[in-house]
């Protein structure tokens, strides 16, 4: 297997459009890395790059330490799977396994074995003698990694493998490439725009924005400590609530205002908003951490706001309420006990120990 680095990584496109600009990333041998962000963000270029597919314009890449950027694709010893799986139409599953393997010369034993060992893995085997147009979408994407599979590459690059396939498919598949990364204790590098993708595969999330690297961490640092607002707003389903306000000061406490919304702020918060005093900041409240007050008995007035809803969202096991303060506008998710219904005034709670604060301007993480 192996440790990928990139160092000062710049690729910029006909009329200096920057696609990456200085990412510097260390992936480490065996680890599931995942890179995501909105489209455009340079994700896909990233992962070019490291596969030979793309020129480096500025900076470098080292696989164990050695130096690739002049290394021609075929000899990085690198396996792409692709979005559209790039499969042979007029070969069977077997040859379009195989093929590689056959240019570079192997014998047919070791051909055999390899393909048998990886159809077996990916549950294919009595799909050997079939062409794609015969496969399904979900049965076509196997083969696709089977064909990587069968190489014994030091890394496999994943280009969002999953964009063609259904709902009920795609999450059998990223259970799938997760249960194949555990098997073949190999470094993989996924790029994917879907969050629930990145949240649920990776060792650690690499969140990308205009080509530069927001945030670096395993899923559970990236949702509970996001650096900034963009981290914080793409990654979490419904996204993060934001509201603009002023912190101010009433009988010694710190609180955040806006308009005819107020909440207290913590404690421990109160330290690195002191600073922000009559200033203007960003609340931000994941809609899990806000309740109905009827289910707690114990809630404060000083995080408890009057709305009114505005839409319900039924999604099985729980409801989305997206609901409306004066001008401001959230959503909570709650459990399917909350009988609530459009136009009905509900008294929310805000848990204030899990709120986010955001500087207005640079938009990093105040506490």
């Amino acid at each position: 297997m192996a440790q990928v680095q990139l160092k000062n990584l710049n690729k910029l496109y006909s009329g200096n459009i920057v696609a990456v600009k200085n990412l510097n990333l260390e992936i480490k041998d065996k680890e599931f890395v995942v890179l995501v962000g909105p489209s455009g963000c340079g994700k896909s270029s990233t992962l070019r790059m490291v596969a030979g597919l793309e020129e480096i314009t500025l900076g470098e890449i080292t696989i164990d330490g050695q130096r690739i950027n002049e290394i021609p694709a075929k000899d990085r010893d690198i396996a792409m799977v692709f979005q559209n799986y790039a499969l042979y139409p007029h070969m069977t599953v077997y040859k379009n396994m195989a093929f590689g393997l056959m240019l570079r010369k192997f014998p047919k034993s070791e051909i055999e074995r390899r393909v048998r060992e990886a159809s077996e893995i990916l549950g294919i085997q009595n799909l050997l003698d079939r062409k794609p147009a015969a496969l399904s979408g979900g049965q076509r994407q196997r083969v696709a990694v089977g064909r990587a599979i069968v190489r014994k590459p030091k890394a496999f690059l994943f280009d969002e493998p999953l964009s063609n396939l259904d709902a009920k498919l795609r999450v059998q598949m990223r259970t799938e490439i997760s249960k194949l990364h555990i098997r073949l204790q190999s470094t993989m590098i996924y790029v994917t725009h879907d969050q629930v993708e990145a949240m649920t595969m990776g060792d650690r999330i690499v969140v990308m924005k205009d080509g530069e690297i927001q945030q670096v961490g395993d899923p559970l640092t990236i949702y509970n400590k996001p650096a900034n607002k963009f981290v914080a707003g793409f990654i979490g389903s419904p996204p993060m609530n934001f509201i603009e306000g002023v912190v101010a000061k009433r009988e010694g406490y710190l609180f955040f205002k806006e308009d005819q919304f107020q909440v207290k702020i913590t404690e421990g918060m109160s330290s690195h908003l002191s600073a922000y005093l009559d200033k203007k900041v960003t609340l931000g409240i994941r809609p899990e951490d806000i309740y109905d007050k009827l289910f707690l008995g114990d809630a404060s007035p000083d995080n408890t706001t009057k709305a009114t809803v505005e839409v319900v969202e039924p999604m099985g096991a729980e409801l989305f309420l997206y609901l409306k303060k004066g001008k401001l506008s959230f959503v909570a998710r709650v459990d399917t006990n909350q009988k609530a219904e459009v136009n009905q005034d509900l008294e929310m709670v805000l848990d204030m120990s899990k709120a986010h604060f955001f500087d207005p301007v640079t938009e990093k993480t105040i506490a």
